[in-house]
């Protein structure tokens, strides 16, 4: 089968690889209609996240087809198109019997220290192979695959892999209430999807804090007001436009590789 394999920082190729194969009874085979690129993948692409070993496939993001199915799932069935959330989760630790899914005991080969487990990463995330490839090994599939209506296409059913819960946890952990004042910091789509968190939330405005034109328009039309931290100083704009008083949450959607103004009053 095809797929985006890592070789060095910067070396990132498509190539043939062996299918994938069921190793456990708890395993699928997915077949991928839909894949997309993590910031994240571009942290190992640039070298600012370590840990990556040569051969492994990117990608945890992805909507696909059951192919073939383990002993030990029962409730998916080949033909099933379903969305692989970017975590990889036991079902049955503590951890995820308290819905902590991302701190699960069992997933990660490395152990029960050695934290989160997804697809495409590091060496201490256990490694999976990834999602940007033709077919995927899904472990513990009947806790990590969720079936999509049919109502819902498999572009609209990716997002829900992992960016937008991204961004509504990071609303959610805000504490967002109906009225609220927000302002989001970075307008990447982590944040676009903050600022359509927000709303689903009631807040009352939303402040994006951006320097990139294209990502300020696209929070514009998502009804947010826009500062530009190369412009204007951030903090005396919103002050300013709060009546000194400040919002009532704050979410930083910026990431690892976080920018700062490098000119304008926010340079300082």
């Amino acid at each position: 089968m095809k797929a985006v394999v890592f070789h060095a920082i910067g070396d990132i190729r498509l190539e043939d690889v062996a299918d994938p194969v069921i190793e456990q009874d708890t395993d699928v085979i997915v077949r991928l209609t839909t894949s997309a690129i993590c910031g994240t993948d571009l942290h190992f692409i640039r070298g600012t996240m370590e840990g990556l070993r040569p051969g492994t496939i990117l990608g945890h993001e992805g909507t696909g087809v059951v192919e073939e199915i383990g002993p030990g799932v029962r409730n998916l069935k080949a033909g099933d198109r379903v969305v692989i959330p970017s975590t990889i989760a036991c079902g049955f630790c503590a951890y995820c019997r308290a819905g902590y899914y991302a701190q699960c005991d069992n997933a990660n080969p490395n152990g029960k220290q050695a934290g989160t487990s997804f697809y495409g990463g590091p060496q201490q995330t256990g490694p999976f192979q990834g999602l940007q490839a033709e077919k995927a090994r899904i472990p513990y599939a009947s806790v990590n695959l969720v079936k999509i209506p049919d109502a819902v296409s498999d572009e609209q059913a990716l997002m829900l892999s992992d960016i937008f819960p991204t961004g509504y946890f990071g609303a959610d952990m805000a504490g967002i209430k109906p009225g609220h004042t927000v302002a989001v910091f970075g307008c990447g789509p982590v944040g676009q999807f903050v600022i359509a968190s927000a709303r689903l939330m009631h807040a009352g405005r939303i402040f994006a804090v951006d320097a990139v034109p294209d990502r300020l328009e696209m929070a514009r039309a998502q009804g947010a007001e826009i500062v530009d931290f190369d412009a204007e100083d951030p903090v005396a704009t919103l002050l300013a436009l709060t009546g000194g008083i400040g919002v009532d949450c704050a979410i930083d959607a910026v990431g690892v590789d976080a920018v700062h103004a490098h000119h304008g009053p926010a340079a300082a």
